[in-house]
């Protein structure tokens, strides 16, 4: 190896060494790299053979320097001019194996910011005490700066060699990135601990807490979360609830799957009852080893109340609706009970209030900004499969928290409805006693006969025309009070709809065909408004209604009817102010095996 006026320095301090040489000329015993025998005696011949100037100490050194990964400069002194840089040192500061440093200054490898560092405290502290060591920003020939741990030692010169310092500099930009991901990753997690409404929570192997969140030291009535720290659920819960959710988290780490939306019922000492959905999975350390799980757990205790009370309220309809007979068309209740559940909406209304001013959206700005950043991740992202779950796991949680909040917005929504519709029709069905609701062989021009009868006020009130085209057919299997419930429903529509024809007169026509021997068809079509037709695609669904004050459930619950019975109904409409057509469709009786 060939440097520049002088052979390759000796004496330097490597990276880690513990203090300054007091004397580095060749020759010196503080030069030498040989340790004493244990009776305390030194080969003299090898301390000779190795000590610094001889050929042995320079081919020691070159070849240290050659193979060093880090990077290995000599400076020349006073004037700073580079006269050896190593390998590694070259791929460093991006030169060439080949690429000439003659003339190169060690101001053009140092960041501006260290050049004060260099010249007034590293240069200075070697000299005085032999070395110096500390963080130095070394530039590449693109510009790039780096971050180093970069030891400088000083070497005195002799002979015609002149002082020189010699650096050996350590590339620390991977961990000073690592460090400020790391440091960021920590303000996004401590975002969510301490904003999120849900409880998260971090547990060791024996399913004890290690770290929550605020919000769940405050629902254990803890003054702060490490309060917390060492305890488990059956410091709080009863064993009813601790029991099976200790046994799921042991199973999660035997087998390293996690748990996801699970529905808990919490079983408090006090005798309280809640419910949660929980999410759990595994938690690995460094080494990929499950040390532990975590998880989030949401309270959902108001959704379980709320769906109960749905679940009565249904249930409570299905009764009422055994017992439906006559009267329950009669009373025309389906479609004049208005605001009589008002309690009950304007608790939904409040729920639905309180939702949509939820906290959620601090973390949907974590969320945001981690996806902003997801392309800028490093390599410690890239290659560490602990970078790389992280976070994605908090973008992936706040969207689906997001996501679950609109969607429990637009189920209490759809309760507020869904409460009108079941107070109305059980409201309707307490008129009713010994009903039956067996299906039975039935003719459908009586039943048509029984439906005008029971709108015939309204229909003679508002002047419509009654045609009736009634052919002989089968009798049907149908439960009758069913049936009447839809014709009223199809009865009033027609009715509704006729009003609002361009024509002198109002009509509503009633067919009866035959489709073929298993099954008869029953139209209704009016002369009025018509169907769009995009709404003629939905027009069976829950909730959908054209009309003004409309609830959207009467033709959605008469296709549910006509299924429940083995039939169909259907709509056709030419479009808007052509009128429109429902075609209820049963099975002839002869053709249905009877009840048991």
């Amino acid at each position: 190896m060939s440097i520049r006026r002088r052979a390759f320095p000796f004496g330097f301090f490597p990276l880690g060494s513990s203090g300054p040489r007091r004397d580095l000329r060749p020759g010196s015993r503080a030069g030498s790299i040989l340790s004493m025998s244990e009776e305390g005696k030194t080969d003299a011949a090898a301390v000779a053979a190795t000590a610094p100037g001889t050929e042995r100490w320079k081919q020691l050194w070159n070849r240290f320097a050659e193979q060093s990964v880090d990077l290995v400069i000599v400076i020349a002194q006073p004037s700073y001019s580079v006269e050896y840089i190593n390998p590694a040192g070259r791929a460093m500061l991006g030169l060439r194996l080949d690429e000439s440093i003659e003339d190169r200054s060690m101001m053009e490898f140092v960041s501006n910011d260290c050049l004060w560092t260099l010249l007034n405290d590293a240069t200075p502290t070697a000299w005085r005490n032999g070395s110096w060591q500390g963080d130095l920003e070394v530039r590449r020939a693109n510009g790039e700066e780096l971050a180093t741990l970069a030891t400088l030692t000083a070497q005195s010169g002799h002979g015609a060699l002149a002082d020189a310092l010699v650096m050996i500099a350590r590339n620390r930009s991977d961990e000073r990135r690592n460090l400020i991901t790391l440091k960021r990753d920590q303000r996004y997690l401590r975002s969510l601990l301490e904003n999120l409404p849900d409880n998260i929570y971090f547990k060791d192997l024996q399913s004890r807490f290690v770290r929550v969140s605020y919000a769940m030291s405050a629902k254990f009535g803890a003054s702060e979360p490490e309060a917390l720290v060492g305890k488990s659920d059956f410091d709080f819960f009863t064993p009813e609830h601790a029991q099976p959710a200790f046994d799921a988290e042991q199973q999660i780490i035997r087998t390293e799957r996690p748990i996801v939306n699970l529905e808990e019922k919490e079983t408090w000492p006090d005798g309280r009852v809640t419910w949660a959905s929980t999410t759990k999975l595994p938690f690995y350390n460094e080494y990929g080893q499950i040390v532990g799980t975590f998880g989030v757990t949401r309270d959902i205790t108001a959704r379980k109340h709320t769906e109960a009370a749905l679940a009565d309220s249904q249930r409570r309809l299905l009764d009422a609706s055994r017992m439906a007979g006559m009267a329950e068309v009669a009373s025309g209740v389906l479609h004049n009970v208005g605001n009589a559940f008002n309690s009950v909406n304007t608790s939904a209304t409040l729920i639905a209030d309180q939702l949509r001013a939820s906290r959620l959206s601090s973390l949907t700005k974590v969320s945001q900004l981690l996806e902003q950043n997801l392309a800028q991740l490093p390599e410690f992202f890239a290659k560490d499969n602990r970078g790389k779950q992280l976070p994605q796991f908090i973008i992936e949680l706040a969207r689906q928290l997001q996501r679950e909040r609109d969607d429990l917005t637009r189920e209490l929504e759809t309760l507020r409805k869904g409460v009108d519709h079941i107070k109305a029709v059980i409201a309707m069905q307490q008129n009713f006693a010994n009903a039956s609701s067996l299906a039975e062989s039935l003719k459908l021009a009586d039943l048509i006969t029984e439906g005008l009868t029971i709108c015939q006020s309204s229909l003679v009130k508002s002047g419509v025309e009654i045609v009736r085209d009634l052919q002989p057919v089968p009798q049907v299997m149908a439960t009758r009070h069913r049936v009447l419930e839809i014709l009223v429903n199809l009865i009033n529509n027609a009715e509704h709809a006729a009003m609002g024809t361009t024509e002198s007169k109002p009509r509503v026509t009633f067919t009866i065909r035959s489709i073929d021997a298993k099954s008869v068809q029953l139209s209704i079509r009016d002369n009025g408004t018509g169907i769009s037709p995009e709404n003629l695609q939905k027009i069976f669904s829950f909730g959908f209604t054209t009309k003004k004050g409309g609830h959207g459930f009467g033709l959605h619950n008469s296709a549910l009817a006509a299924k429940e019975m083995n039939g169909k109904l259907f709509a056709k409409s030419e479009g808007l102010g052509k009128g429109a057509e429902f075609v209820l469709v049963l099975p002839v009786a002869d053709t249905v095996p009877p009840a048991s």
